[in-house]
């Protein structure tokens, strides 16, 4: 498949497929690239590479068709283009703006090799396993309607972690996280609208920066829309500082190419 005479694209078919080197300046979330590509394509997701005429790699594209969400990572415009138009999306993410429509998500990061945390917990947290994955699923299929339910399991065998606050014996809130090559994503916080601004949020947040502590990870890092001001005030309290950014783009309709 040819974008241009300058850019080749191709899908990524299958795990063993991902064989190749991403340069490091390629995208924040290099180091996060394989394991992004692996659980898309585990729930049923496509995966594109772009590479330049000499065969460097320019860019990734990520893809639910379920959901109708894309992630483009490239520093390149042509690429990123490329991509917006591959697919028809309600949501898009890229660390490339653009004049075109969309929101700005802030990129938190922290060095936990020297935080030091203080945080005095409110609330019970667990962390789910296995046998937890109905529970976490109709918690989340409820709260976020059209998810793709396969995602939940493919996280947690993949090692993801689930933390949770119950207060009786319902979900409050959930909050994930992903640890790879010493680095942790904050990601997927939820609490019910109804329970929210009571601290559980905080806790599940500081719970997961413990965590990562535990288990020697060096950074951790969260994307936090600017819209969303508690959220943002949490983790700048937990020592997280603004990075970089994110763009979300909404809804596209039809394809501008075709395969």
């Amino acid at each position: 498949m040819n974008g241009s005479e300058e850019m080749e694209v191709s899908e990524i078919r299958k795990l063993f497929d991902i064989d190749f080197v991403f340069p490091s300046d390629l995208s924040f979330f290099t180091h996060f690239l394989r394991y992004h590509i692996k659980e898309t394509l585990e729930i049923g997701g496509e995966a594109y590479v772009s590479r330049t005429s000499n065969g460097a790699v320019s860019g990734i594209f990520i893809y639910d068709d379920y959901e109708k969400v894309g992630t483009i990572y490239t520093r390149s415009r042509e690429v990123f283009d490329y991509f917006y138009g591959l697919k028809p999306f309600d949501f898009l993410f890229a660390e490339m703006g653009t004049e075109l429509e969309s929101e700005i998500y802030d990129i938190y990061t922290v060095d936990l090799e020297n935080l030091v945390l203080a945080h005095r917990f409110s609330y019970e947290i667990s962390i789910a396993d296995r046998e937890h994955i109905g529970e976490i699923e109709q918690f989340m299929t409820s709260t976020h309607p059209g998810i793709n339910k396969r995602w939940m399991g493919v996280a947690l065998k993949n090692a993801d972690t689930c933390f949770i606050v119950k207060l009786g014996n319902e979900i409050a809130g959930v909050g994930w996280l992903s640890l790879v090559n010493g680095i942790g994503r904050l990601h997927s916080l939820y609490v019910r609208p109804q329970l929210r601004r009571i601290g559980i949020g905080k806790d599940i947040l500081n719970a997961r920066l413990l965590w990562l502590k535990s288990r020697h990870a060096h950074s951790a890092f969260t994307e936090i829309s600017r819209y969303n001001i508690p959220s943002a005030r949490n983790v700048m309290k937990a020592q997280m500082k603004v990075f970089g950014q994110a763009f979300q783009y909404f809804k596209k309709d039809a394809c501008k190419k075709k395969n």
